[in-house]
């Protein structure tokens, strides 16, 4: 009896084993083959594109060659303006109107010497004829002598202006607003009216 047990102990045991044996291959033959490829090694690695970066360096050259272009023109520009020397006559009357502004500031002989000087500058620029550098009396006297003077059809104009100059500066003649006003504007008339005239 008592071997018997120790007999089928062992054969039991064997069962036991075989019938589990048999269960667990049932099990794993039932799992699906997904489930099977799921153990299996690393993929390989996925580049993700790094999107670009917009092209900041190209814009900023542009713009930088077009202020650079825009500059060019100003500076071009401004050159000929420049270049662009005034005539006689545009100086004379600026020269004029400069001096109107401030004509009551200015003492009479202050005053006439410098519309003398602008009248007499404008003449040696204007005609060649040295002006400046001669006394009111020899410059008359010399203007009178040439017939194809440009100014001698404005002679009588330029007498009368250039002596009024003369007893401001030189007699201490008093020149009131009025005739401040009428000085500047006989000077302009004779510019007007000699700037088209053909020089000597």
């Amino acid at each position: 009896m008592h071997f018997t047990r120790m007999i089928a102990f062992p054969t039991i045991s064997r069962c036991f084993a075989v019938v589990a044996l048999a269960v667990t291959g049932n099990v794993i033959a039932q799992v699906p083959p997904e489930a099977a490829e799921d153990i299996r090694g690393p993929k390989p690695l996925i580049e993700i594109p790094v999107p670009q970066k917009p092209p900041y360096e190209i814009w900023l050259a542009i713009g930088g060659g077009l202020l650079l272009l825009i500059l060019a023109w100003f500076v071009w520009r401004h050159f000929k303006a420049k270049q662009r020397a005034k005539s006689p006559r545009e100086v004379a009357l600026s020269s004029l109107g400069e001096l109107e502004k401030i004509r009551e500031s200015l003492a009479a002989e202050a005053f006439a010497n410098r519309a003398a000087q602008t009248v007499r500058q404008y003449i040696a620029e204007r005609f060649g004829i040295a002006a400046p550098r001669r006394t009111t009396e020899e410059f008359l006297r010399d203007l009178t002598r040439d017939n194809n003077s440009p100014l001698t059809h404005e002679g009588d104009h330029l007498k009368a202006f250039l002596k009024s100059c003369d007893l401001a500066k030189f007699a201490g003649s008093k020149l009131d607003d009025s005739q401040r006003g009428e000085l500047v504007e006989a000077a302009r008339n004779f510019i007007r009216a000699t700037s088209h005239a053909a020089p000597q």
